[in-house]
């Protein structure tokens, strides 16, 4: 049995992706027509969701489902959403099993149709994005690009996002962050070469040239996390050491100085640096090389006293 926990969805989702169709409540005694209904449509008719995050879908898993339901049939209808002309639908959740049933010679397929009053077209990225989440089905990168597509077409915070799709704010931050490794690395992330930790590791390095180059030593070398981060952090020290090199001698700093910088850098993962001034009085540096580093590092340093913005 798996000891999984089942992955929770955001408020108000329940009802847009039950299995059953929804019935407004009566009003002065009389029952009002139901909001969804439970049809038989055309495969012709259906129309793939254009704001489908999940990219790639597996040849041996569809042919897996293939056989599933040649041997017991479609358990669950798709969703649809009705066009306004009422002639076309627009997937809303089972591109699966929609795809499969396509493969298997379907000319129909049983379907849960929303009028398009119910289902925006937030909605149906939202919708199809929790699908896939509750599926694990998305990649990481996939998953990111979703989030960001929520944020970015309807103008949704990141704890927007995380109150939608049921995840915390700082997961959603991380997920997009992803976005910003350059597409050689986004592509070894999305085929699976590298896990969502070597990618955050990575990330750490702020230089395309050198997060390239390590993810193909991750690759072949077969590095687990902890090596990469070791590796990354010797990478962040080397730099510094160069800097200081061509730079003009501090006066001698005591060395509990140097334990906290280095204490900052393991946990911050960026060169950290303690400046001392006279009578003990000081600053605190901490670099940050873009607007996600930046989110990264507010998450690390304020955790869940952060206000969302």
């Amino acid at each position: 049995m798996s000891t999984d926990k089942p992955r929770r969805l955001g408020r108000g989702l329940e009802a847009l992706l039950a299995g059953h169709p929804a019935t407004s409540e009566p009003k002065n005694g009389r029952e009002e027509k139901p909001r969804s209904a439970l049809r038989s449509i055309a495969l012709s008719q259906i129309r793939p969701n254009p704001m489908q995050p999940r990219k790639q879908f597996s040849d041996a898993e569809l042919r897996d489902l293939e056989a599933s339901i040649r041997s017991n049939g479609l358990l669950q209808p798709v969703t649809v959403r009705a066009a306004a002309s009422g002639h076309e639908f627009f997937l809303i959740a089972g591109e699966r099993r929609f795809r499969a049933v396509q493969r298997l010679g379907w000319r129909e397929v049983p379907a849960i149709v929303r009028d398009e009053s119910e289902v925006d077209d937030k909605s149906l990225l939202t919708l199809a994005l929790v699908e896939n989440l509750q599926r694990s089905d998305l990649n990481p990168i996939e998953e990111g690009e979703g989030y960001q597509q929520l944020i970015a077409q309807f103008s949704l915070s990141q704890q927007e996002v995380a109150d939608v799709v049921g995840k915390d704010r700082s997961t959603v931050a991380n997920t997009v962050r992803l976005l910003a490794l350059p597409s050689q690395v986004r592509r070894m992330v999305r085929e699976g070469e590298l896990s969502i930790g070597h990618a955050r590791a990575l990330l750490s390095l702020g230089d395309d040239h050198r997060m390239i180059e390590l993810a193909k030593a991750i690759v072949a070398e077969g590095l687990n996390v902890r090596e990469v981060e070791r590796r990354v952090r010797e990478a962040g020290t080397k730099r510094a050491k160069a800097r200081h090199a061509t730079a003009r001698p501090e006066a001698t700093r005591p060395p509990e100085v140097a334990r906290i910088e280095e204490e900052l850098r393991r946990r911050l993962q960026t060169d950290a640096k303690v400046h001392l001034g006279a009578k003990n009085a000081g600053e605190l540096r901490i670099p940050f090389y873009s607007a996600d580093d930046l989110e990264r590092l507010l998450d690390i340093v304020l955790g869940a006293s952060r206000e969302a913005l």
